[in-house]
């Protein structure tokens, strides 16, 4: 894989982006499941939401495959799928690419 190597603007961009996927769709998820926990349920009953929930869940994975597929270290697979999990899609790929950045600006031991 080539090295990403991203601008002070670029790395900049990217952890607003992953702030902002962290914040904004957990944000409302975290509000929906706690002031209206009926909406949440009924989201997940519906089988157009699922397919949604689904495709992330593949994408998700896919993703981590690719990561280890091209031989990046830091970040793993694994901690994408943390990262996806933890936060979403919106907040783990721009984390990754901002993680994948910082991980080259670092000397190598």
């Amino acid at each position: 894989m080539q090295p990403i190597t991203l601008t002070a603007l670029e790395a900049r961009v990217l952890a607003g982006l992953a702030a902002l996927g962290l914040l904004v769709p957990n944000g409302i998820f975290l509000y929906y499941l706690f002031a209206e926990p009926a909406a949440v349920r009924a989201a997940l009953a519906n089988p157009v939401a699922l397919v949604f929930v689904a495709e992330a869940f593949f994408l998700m994975f896919f993703f981590a495959w690719l990561l280890g597929r091209t031989g990046v270290r830091r970040p793993t697979g694994r901690w994408f799928v943390l990262l996806s999990l933890v936060g979403s899609m919106a907040f783990s790929v721009p984390a990754t690419i901002w993680l994948l950045g910082k991980s080259r600006e670092r000397p190598e031991r």
